[in-house]
């Protein structure tokens, strides 16, 4: 992979300067947007690989750690926007490493309520530390007010892309 060119003492690079930032016909900051996740991405799952851990497991490891009363494979794989083979797969690695069990559902017998274990907890607060760091090295250029109106932005271009996958392309 290309590297970016890093941010000089006076700001970001300029876009012309970042390899990709600029294609024709596809001049707009979603594109841009794919091209950002899409780095990240890669970044992380390198990153998380060194601790030993997939990026689907830690989008699963994430989620139960966040809900203490446990969630079905469906319920997580909606909070992280990815499909339920992913959410069983991600939670069956995790489950033969202790760091996640399931537990009957008193509702739904067929979907079993996962949660993170005690040990899944002492894994997942110390990488949740270091990812913190990486989002926060991404930020350091946004001053607080800034961060608040990426993050409004951001929340609309997701309301946006919720009513396509639901309804498809306006005028399709």
């Amino acid at each position: 992979m290309e590297t970016i060119p890093a941010a000089t003492s006076n700001g970001p690079p300029e876009k012309s300067n970042l390899p990709g930032w600029i294609f024709s016909n596809l001049d707009y900051p979603t594109f841009r947007l794919t091209l950002l996740s899409k780095a990240m991405d890669r970044f992380s799952v390198r990153d998380l690989s060194d601790h030993g851990m997939t990026y689907a497991e830690w989008r699963v490891l994430g989620r139960l750690a966040s809900l203490p009363e446990g969630a079905t494979v469906g319920q997580i794989a909606g909070l992280a926007w990815v499909d339920r083979a992913e959410v069983s797969r991600a939670f069956a690695s995790l489950e033969k490493r202790g760091l996640t069990a399931r537990r009957d559902n008193p509702n739904d017998r067929r979907t079993p309520i996962l949660h993170i274990t005690e040990a899944g907890m002492n894994c997942y607060r110390p990488l949740l530390e270091h990812r913190a760091l990486f989002h926060e090295a991404l930020m350091q250029d946004f001053l607080p007010e800034e961060r608040g109106l990426l993050d409004q932005l951001l929340g609309k271009i997701a309301h946006r892309l919720d009513l396509i996958l639901k309804e498809g392309l306006p005028g399709k």
